[in-house]
C-alpha cells in the first residue's frame, strides 16, 4: 500500500468509494472535484496495486478575515471494506495530521456509532459535543477535537 496526493484521475474512484461506503450521505462528485482544486495537498489517497482503497481529505479553517490558519478539519476518511482492519485508516489519519501540523487544533465529526470513532480517540481526539441532526434529520454527529501539544 502507498499513500500519496490525489491525482485528477483518482477522483472517480474516490466518488465510487464514497457511494459504496456512505450511500445517500456520500459527498457528491462535484464536491470531490472542488476539494481536489481547493485543498490538493490535503487530499490523500491510499493505493493498493494501483487501486484506490482509501482517502482522507483535510483542510485549513479560516477563523477570521486575516486568513491566518490556526485550526484544521479532517473532512473525510474512507477506507474500502476489503482493507479495513489493516491500518489504512490510521495511516491516512496520521498523514492528514502531518499535513495540518501547523494548526493548534484539529476538528472532525463522526457518527456516534461509527467504528472509526475508536481510531480517532486512539489518535488523541476527544468528544466536544454531539448534535442530533448535524447533517439533517436522524443524522447525528459527534464533533471531536485534537489539541496539538
Amino acid at each position: 500500500m502507498t499513500i500519496g496526493v490525489a491525482k485528477k484521475e483518482d477522483l472517480h474512484a474516490v466518488y465510487q468509494l464514497e457511494q459504496r461506503l456512505f450511500g445517500e450521505h456520500c459527498y457528491p462528485d462535484f464536491f470531490i472535484r472542488q476539494a481536489y482544486d481547493c485543498w490538493p495537498a490535503g487530499f490523500l489517497i491510499a493505493r493498493e496495486q494501483n487501486n484506490v482503497v482509501g482517502y482522507v481529505l483535510c483542510a485549513p479553517q479560516f477563523n477570521d478575515i486575516s486568513l491566518k490558519v490556526s485550526e484544521g478539519w479532517i473532512l473525510a476518511l474512507a477506507v474500502d471494506t476489503s482493507v479495513q482492519g489493516r491500518g489504512v485508516g490510521k495511516t491516512l489519519m496520521q498523514e492528514a495530521m502531518d499535513v495540518l501540523s501547523g494548526c493548534k487544533k484539529l476538528w472532525l465529526t463522526v457518527h456516534p456509532e461509527n467504528h472509526a470513532k475508536k481510531l480517532y480517540q486512539q489518535l488523541g481526539f476527544v468528544d466536544v459535543e454531539q448534535e442530533s441532526e448535524y447533517f439533517g434529520v436522524d443524522q447525528p454527529r459527534v464533533k471531536m477535537e485534537y489539541v496539538v501539544a
